[in-house]
């Protein structure tokens, strides 16, 4: 499944979704264990039998995850864990963190590591009924949670939220664990979101179709609001589309040709999936069940073929779609060779050829443009097909390499190559280096003591001729104030505080930077202090 840029905005709306460390950092090797150990209380007292986790931070990362209960006193305690970038939080549903921040720690060997606490409040609990409008109770239905604040209106709107809880068979609903703050409930399906199981339109509590007359449920801490009632009575029409995929140029039917379904939030902004279909002897596709919105038609090119299509749009009102038609044409594509620059390091020449590139071309008559991949010959040679006319650039896989410069015919595109419509472009070279430079630092705090829920955040910056002026990469500090990257190109950076936030408000202290030099296979340590008497108020 893919996803827009924009999309990624719903995530933040989602009220059960913890915020997580999710910033590019990466761990040190692995060595001798830590112990981690800290008490979680609630209003004061320690809670017991309270499970804690403690996971790898990167969601790709394969390391173990550890586990512990607190005892009598509400003390945790975990041992023998390995080295590297974890996140240790409360398994707590019906609780909320006070602070609303999973604490991260970089654990490096043999260390003991001890008051990683946690403050717990109850959470709110919501709950109601769901009937159609005989009455009936509406089983397994989606209810969604919706922040109550009126500058969140707009974009809630926009984007859906999960469901945050299902009808059981009595269409009866509880969401627990909310934390305190004004909320809107709804159930029944968004229109322009594609396929779901409920028939039913969008209703709020306490019986409007739009979120902008919703009714405001306030939730405080322990508290069970109840009788959040909501009746669905109207029902969506569910229609289909239906179309032939053809060679352009011969009116051909094209079978086997893999294909998957976009659909529109707004104009600038889709998601898609796709479920395996191919279109059949005749070049046909189909989609069902799909509810009124906009959406498009997502053609999957085969690796071996040389043609392309762009998605064309269709919209879903009251009524099946038939005679949609995709046309193919010949695609554009470019060769050439990648050159590694600035080491002789024969396992990195290796892994080179272990590497995918991409080419992406941006084009703004494009519907989407996601760009093809390859991998890289053993003498660096590669090939792209499958292209658009455009601007095309490249990317490279992986974090151990990046792409320093392109060039073709000895001129170097600092904003990437020209291509037309079926066009072969060969010759291009897409230099890289080797990454392989680490900084390690530590944020220090003089002159006073942030709140507990303070975070902090790091900016890294190459100053470099070659790196795009102004352009920086943000870590967030851990529970110690410490930080940790690795996959850096070698050269010089500036390393600063990029802001101090307490709960989305941002704490100005004076900023600190410091210039380090990076070297390839080594680790850089740097040491920024915070003064706090400095902090000039909050903008």
């Amino acid at each position: 499944m893919r996803s827009s840029a924009r999309q990624a905005i719903a995530c933040i709306l989602i009220i059960f979704g913890t915020a997580s460390f999710t910033h590019s950092q990466t761990v040190p090797a692995k060595g001798p264990t830590a112990t981690i150990s800290g008490k979680i209380t609630v209003k004061g007292k320690g809670l017991p039998g309270m499970a804690v986790v403690l996971r790898p931070v990167e969601s790709n990362e394969r390391g173990t995850r550890y586990k512990a209960v607190t005892d009598e006193e509400g003390n945790y305690r975990f041992t023998n864990v390995a080295p590297g970038n974890y996140q240790v939080l409360p398994a707590a549903s019906a609780f909320i963190n006070a602070d609303d921040r999973i604490k991260n720690l970089i654990i490096n060997k043999d260390e003991t590591i001890e008051n990683i606490d946690f403050t717990l409040i109850r959470g709110g609990v919501i709950t109601g009924k769901i009937t159609d409008s005989d009455g009936r109770p509406l089983v397994e239905e989606g209810v969604s949670l919706y922040s109550g604040q009126e500058n969140s209106v707009q974009m809630s709107r926009a984007y859906s939220m999960r469901p945050a809880a299902q009808t059981d068979d009595r269409g009866i609903y509880r969401i627990f664990g909310v934390r305190p703050g004004n909320y809107r409930v709804s159930a029944g399906q968004t229109q322009n979101w594609g396929r779901q199981s409920t028939s039913y339109k969008q209703a709020f509590y306490p019986g409007a179709s739009d979120i902008s007359e919703a009714g405001i449920i306030e939730v405080t801490e322990g508290s069970e609001t109840t009788n959040i009632d909501i009746t669905l009575n109207r029902t969506i029409g569910k229609y289909s589309a239906r179309g032939r995929i053809v060679d352009g140029e011969t009116g051909r039917p094209l079978a086997n040709v893999p294909y998957g379904l976009l659909m529109f939030i707004d104009e600038n902004s889709s998601s898609s999936t796709s479920n395996g279909a191919v279109s059949n002897n005749d070049g046909e596709f189909h989609f069902d069940n799909l509810a009124p919105g906009k959406y498009g038609v997502l053609i999957e090119r085969r690796r071996d073929s040389d043609w392309r299509s762009d998605s064309i749009r269709f919209e879903v009102v009251d009524r099946d779609i038939t005679g949609l038609l995709v046309k193919t044409s010949k695609a554009s594509d470019v060769s050439g060779v990648v050159v590694l620059e600035g080491t002789d390091d024969k396992a990195a020449q290796a892994a080179v050829k272990r590497t995918h590139l991409q080419a992406y071309v941006v084009n703004e008559n494009a519907v989407s443009n996601y760009g093809e991949s390859t991998t890289i010959n053993q003498d660096g040679s590669f090939h792209v097909g499958g292209l658009s006319a455009g601007m095309v650039n490249f990317s490279i896989g992986g974090n151990s390499f990046r792409i320093v410069r392109i060039e073709r015919d000895g001129v170097v595109y600092p904003k990437g190559i020209e291509i037309k419509d079926q066009e072969q472009i060969t010759g291009v070279r897409v230099i890289i280096n080797y990454a392989n430079g680490t900084i390690r630092g530590l944020v220090k705090l003089e002159n006073g003591t942030l709140p507990q829920n303070a975070i902090i955040y790091v900016a890294l910056q190459r100053l470099d001729e070659s790196s795009n002026p102004g352009s920086y990469e943000t870590i967030q500090t851990d529970a110690r104030g410490q930080f940790f990257k690795e996959g850096l190109l070698p050269g010089m950076y500036e390393v600063r505080t990029n802001g101090v936030y307490v709960r989305d408000a941002r704490v100005a202290p004076t900023p600190v930077k410091q210039q380090v030099v990076v070297v390839g296979g080594a680790v850089t340590d740097v040491t920024l202090t915070i003064n706090l008497d400095s902090t000039s108020g909050r903008p």
